[in-house]
């Protein structure tokens, strides 16, 4: 072989040629998947989950995938590792329940628990031990009831005792599950969005009008129990009102089409907000129209969360960052800055 000089390359430069080719073509396969390439940071991963403490906002849980779990006491302004007992540091998603006294957490190797704030984790149940955990919800009605979106699947159970609940999906790849203010089941795959009422022995797909049906984000309205938001890898946001029977595409003023977040705030700030690879974008009027918000903020935001006691407070993961905003959006802030890697002391793990 030649270089582009005449010479020949000796097989040691061909070799590592051959490497190089190999490994930019893995990490372009891997931007590909994700849709996007996030910066490592502050965090030692990519945020993907943000989760605010419902019966005390002032306390806040991030998870990096790479880099683990993070707690803050003080709304973001300074941050403790919280990783004692996990078995690595490969986080997607972290749910707080009802009351704020249980967090479950889900990984690359399972569902792990925690009744002590984070200072400790368990492994919930070795069902779910060797299934990657991409999302979870819980169910309105019964909050000992817990739903998994995962690679394998998706799964619901109270505590150890679990099954698998897939009949009817097309692919048991879930990238996302959220639960309908009456309780109906919502899945989000790369086969579009599947919807399992609470009765109901099968999931069922609800994609009439969804042109794009790799589902990255979903969001349910708190007021509507038939209004739902389906984020897509290339067509946008997606609206029904009617449950899933017909959608429509809402993206007037949406700048990027790839969105990887998606949350409604309620009342008396109702607003939806969309993350995207191009920054954050808020909608008023529930998708009829967008508005780009924070210049501060970087371009990818994999996701999003709002304090529930005040929804202007939101907060918003970018790469390896957290950035808050305290006034809907129209300005944020990096507070990722002060950060204890060593985990909590004796004094903060009595509290």
């Amino acid at each position: 072989m030649a270089s582009r000089s005449g010479k020949l390359l000796k097989p040691g430069y061909l070799r590592v040629l051959w490497v190089i080719s190999a490994l930019v073509f893995a990490a372009a396969r891997e931007t590909w998947a994700n849709h996007v390439h996030m910066e490592m940071g502050p965090f030692l991963g990519v945020v993907l989950s943000v989760a605010v403490d419902p019966a005390n906002p002032e306390t806040l849980y991030c998870t990096a995938y790479g880099g683990g779990v993070f707690r803050s006491r003080d709304r973001g302004t300074s941050w403790t590792a919280i990783n004692q007992g996990l078995p690595n540091r490969q986080v997607f998603s972290l749910l707080v329940d009802l009351a704020g006294l249980g967090l479950h957490l889900g990984t690359d190797q399972g569902v792990f628990y925690s009744t002590d704030k984070g200072n400790s984790w368990r492994l919930l149940t070795p069902f779910l031990k060797d299934r990657n955990i991409r999302s979870l919800a819980i169910d309105p009605e019964d909050p000992t009831l817990l739903y998994a979106a995962t690679d394998l699947g998706v799964f619901q159970g109270k505590g150890e005792k679990w099954t698998k609940i897939s009949k009817g999906l097309l692919s048991d790849d879930i990238r996302k599950i959220a639960v309908s203010p009456r309780g109906a089941l919502i899945a989000g795959t790369f086969d579009g969005v599947f919807k399992k009422e609470r009765r109901a022995s099968a999931w069922v797909p609800i994609n009439r009008g969804l042109e794009d049906k790799k589902i990255r984000a979903l969001a349910t309205d708190p007021s509507s129990s038939e209004t739902l938001y389906a984020g897509t890898a290339y067509g946008g946001v997606f609206k029904t009102s009617d449950g899933g029977r017909r959608w429509k595409p809402v993206n007037r003023g949406l700048l990027n089409s790839t969105v990887l977040s998606l949350i409604v705030t309620p009342d008396p700030h109702k607003a939806l907000y969309a993350g995207t690879v191009d920054g954050v974008f808020k909608s008023p009027t529930g998708g009829a129209e967008w508005f780009a918000t924070g210049q501060e903020l970087p371009f990818t935001v994999a996701s999003l969360a709002f304090d529930p006691k005040d929804p202007r407070l939101l907060y918003a993961g970018s790469g390896g960052r957290l950035f808050r905003s305290t006034n809907a959006g129209e300005s944020w802030q990096d507070i990722s800055r002060q950060i204890n890697y060593f985990g909590p002391g004796p004094l903060s793990a009595k509290h």
